[in-house]
């Protein structure tokens, strides 16, 4: 599924385009696209097991979603609860290969956490000091930094993806706009 140079240059610029002609259209509270968005990730991850690379408007998509939603974001932190890490792994890496690095901040992140899982600690402590140095006050980095330098063990995520995991997809599923309390965006 290695994508040729020239495949990945074309994508980039069709994501770029996507995300211009998606500034602005995404609503967080918007309980039935954050549903499809869900659900659009996980057949994404099935179809790249499959050898089908996400379309550039998935990509914009997800990019803002998990940008500005942090439960979309938490859904792909927890997402080890439903696929294999190493497919999860592989869909973040198209993100981060194909989308400026001060906008896949949050993916970044997350792909940090699933490198430490799978034993690759030195280059996940690596890339996260980066995202640190272009965003020192992001709040999940911050944390994921303190879990590595903690020695955090495999389990110890896997069990704090289990219990995220279901919360964040109560809150995407389960409540109508009406009953959610004020959604922190900051980070």
């Amino acid at each position: 599924m290695q994508k040729t140079d020239s495949q990945s240059v074309l994508l980039r610029k069709q994501v770029k385009y996507e995300l211009m002609m998606q500034e602005g259209t995404y609503e967080y509270t918007d309980r039935d696209r954050n549903v499809r968005i869900v659900e659009d990730i996980r057949k994404a991850i099935d179809k790249m097991v499959c050898g089908i690379t996400p379309s550039a408007k998935h990509i914009a998509e997800v990019v803002i979603a998990t940008n500005e939603n942090l439960q979309i974001r938490d859904f792909i932190l927890g997402m080890e609860c439903e696929k294999d890490i190493e497919d999860i792994k592989n869909y973040i890496s198209i993100f981060l290969n194909v989308v400026a690095k001060e906008e896949v901040v949050p993916l970044a992140t997350i792909f940090c956490k699933y490198l430490y899982q799978t034993n690759s600690i030195s280059f996940a402590k690596k890339y996260l000091d980066s995202i640190l140095e272009q965003q020192p006050d992001y709040n999940l980095a911050k944390l994921m930094k303190s879990a590595f330098n903690q020695g955090w063990s495999s389990e110890v995520f896997m069990n704090i993806s289990k219990d995220l995991h279901t919360k964040t997809l109560h809150l995407i599923y389960e409540l109508d706009k009406g009953d959610r309390t004020e959604y922190d965006n900051s980070n």
